[in-house]
């Protein structure tokens, strides 16, 4: 029976892939430039409930829908005439997350019997129809660093009871809850936090699927779908039993540092889970300081082994990222491998999309509606952390490299060029040392240049206010130094095949965030800027400037005319 429910959901999964191959295939057809942008404002209206985004979308009050989930709204607007889907496999994963600072799911057998009732076949074909692609390890089937052959939890109540009693998690008298056999008592209520129903359909029913599941072998958890910036502010403080989110991942492996290596459990830290466990520190480790990438896949496999055994998350599935475009409104969508054409992580489509004339001609100027799914709780960029804050501001801020919006190789951007090489830190030890060589003639969005001094005050102020959310990128970096107005050095104190993404920080303009004391509680986009009428201190290098943020109705963005690539010329 397993078999069969197996091949069913390979058969409909094969079925969407090819019908995304050639939605990809149709928007690829537009060849993508490395200026713009091309429009002249992105209104993001904030629609929460899920049934009102495709009704928006229908009539023209949105013309991007990004991220469908939903299988309903998939099969209606594919076979709309005025509507292309595009879908790209992505960097992505949807895990259930366990708290293993404290009991009960401190327990690796609980943790694991958990798994074991967790029907993922089950769960994408009838929540998803397939569309989803289930997922079993902690690195996305569509990285390179993914490794197939860790042990699995498929889907089997036996063996979870089995586990539990083999344990000492007996069933109590009335034979519907466990008794803990460190505590001698039934095991405590255990919430499982999602978002609600209405914001997001799917994850609050696996939720509840899950839950049953689990209540059904004497596991007492109760399914408690909340506000969404309620439960991440839980989430930052650790006060949770278990939840389910999706991360939107990059190309490179080093997140099983960030997630699992115990030096990264302080609040708001990436490893929400709360694991401690040396082997798996060395490993990570190991991977976080490769020299090459052999060994960061040897490492990657290692680590990936020993978080198959502790399972402090469930993975489920690595979710395509569908978007949905209307074709006689605009044109210009990039889809990247791995992010999709309207995920925030690809920088590519806002520079490049346009509108297009009644003809389908594409034209300059005019403004695109871009659907924000949820409320953007925090535009601070040293302290946002949903999707929905990133879908903001990824569209306001720039980077010193890119990732080609094709290979995904690095390609050159602010920086024009960079140098990697080591120094000696110490006698007898090397580190990694980066030098970045910027473009001339950047400029942040209030009109003053952009040099190496914000580089340098970039790095030494994320290292010095030790934020959280960086502090794998900046721990090892040792000095920052600028040789002239458009060179800076970057210097670790170990050598890394990743320094260089290390050395590539969030970029904050030194003359707004000097005289910032506390960065947690700066809100830059509530300030009116100092000098600029109009601005907030929340700008960038990006190709669009914050103009408005109206909680629980929009977010403006309007073009930004200082943006260094805004004509093929400015190269």
């Amino acid at each position: 029976m397993l078999r069969r429910i197996r091949l069913s959901v390979a058969l409909v999964l094969l079925f969407a892939l090819v019908f995304g191959a050639s939605s990809v295939e149709s928007a690829a057809k537009f060849k993508w430039e490395d200026w713009g942008p091309h429009v002249d404002t992105i209104i993001m209206p904030i629609v929460k409930d899920s049934e009102a985004r495709r009704i928006a979308f229908e009539r023209g009050e949105s013309i991007v829908f990004p991220g469908l989930t939903r299988p309903a709204d998939i099969d209606k607007l594919k076979g709309s005439s005025n509507v292309e889907l595009t879908q790209v496999l992505g960097f992505h994963m949807f895990y259930v997350c366990f708290n293993m600072r404290k009991a009960p799911l401190d327990s690796q057998v609980l943790r694991q019997a958990i798994a074991y009732v967790t029907d993922r076949d089950n769960i994408i074909r009838t929540l998803f129809k397939g569309y989803m692609l289930p997922m079993t390890s902690f690195v996305p089937q569509s990285s390179n660093y993914y490794k197939s052959d860790v042990p699995t939890y498929p889907y089997n109540p036996a063996k979870a009871k089995e586990l539990l009693d083999k344990a000492g998690y007996k069933l109590d008298a009335t034979g519907k809850n466990r008794i803990d056999p460190k505590t001698g008592k039934p095991l405590p209520e255990i919430k499982f936090f999602t978002p609600t129903y209405e914001v997001a359909p799917t994850s609050a029913e696996i939720g509840r699927m899950i839950a049953e599941a689990a209540q059904a072998i004497g596991i007492p958890i109760v399914p408690e779908p909340m506000d969404f910036p309620v439960m991440l502010d839980k989430l930052d403080r650790s006060e949770f039993d278990m939840y389910a989110l999706a991360w939107g991942l990059d190309r490179d492996p080093t997140f099983l540092y960030d997630f699992f290596h115990s030096s990264f459990d302080v609040e708001a830290g990436y490893n929400r889970p709360g694991i401690h466990n040396a082997e798996l520190d060395k490993a990570t480790e190991a991977l976080f300081y490769a020299v090459d990438q052999k060994g960061a896949k040897t490492a990657a496999d290692k680590a990936q082994a020993i978080l198959a055994e502790q399972m402090p998350y469930v993975p489920l599935y690595s979710r395509p990222y569908i978007d949905a475009w209307r074709t006689d409104l605009v044109t210009g969508y990039v889809p990247q491998p791995g992010f999709g054409a309207a995920e925030s992580s690809n920088y590519w489509t806002p520079l490049n999309i346009r509108r297009v004339d009644r003809t389908g001609k594409p034209i300059e100027g005019g403004t695109i509606r871009w659907l924000l799914q949820e409320e953007p709780k925090n535009l601070n960029p040293l302290v946002m952390s949903s999707a929905y804050e990133f879908d903001v501001y990824r569209k306001i801020t720039d980077s010193l490299i890119r990732m080609h919006p094709e290979t995904l190789e690095d390609m050159p951007w602010i920086a024009r060029k960079w140098d990697v090489g080591t120094w000696n830190p110490e006698p007898g030890k090397k580190g990694t040392v980066i030098t970045f060589y910027l473009n001339k003639g950047v400029k942040w969005q209030d009109g003053v240049e952009f040099t190496a001094e914000d580089v340098k005050f970039s790095i030494d102020y994320a290292k010095e206010q030790q934020v959280a959310r960086l502090l794998s990128a900046t721990q090892d970096i040792v000095k920052t130094e600028i040789v002239d107005k458009y060179t800076v050095k970057v210097y670790f104190s170990t050598e890394s095949y990743w320094h260089l993404y290390n050395a590539s920080p969030i970029l904050i303009p030194k003359h707004i965030w000097k005289d910032v004391k506390d960065y947690k509680t700066f809100e830059p986009w509530k300030e009116p800027h100092p000098k600029v009428k109009g601005l907030t201190k929340l700008i960038g290098l990006g190709p669009f400037m914050l103009k408005d943020y109206r909680p629980g109705e929009y977010v403006t963005l309007v073009k930004n005319p200082n943006y260094w690539h805004i004509k093929p010329t400015a190269k």
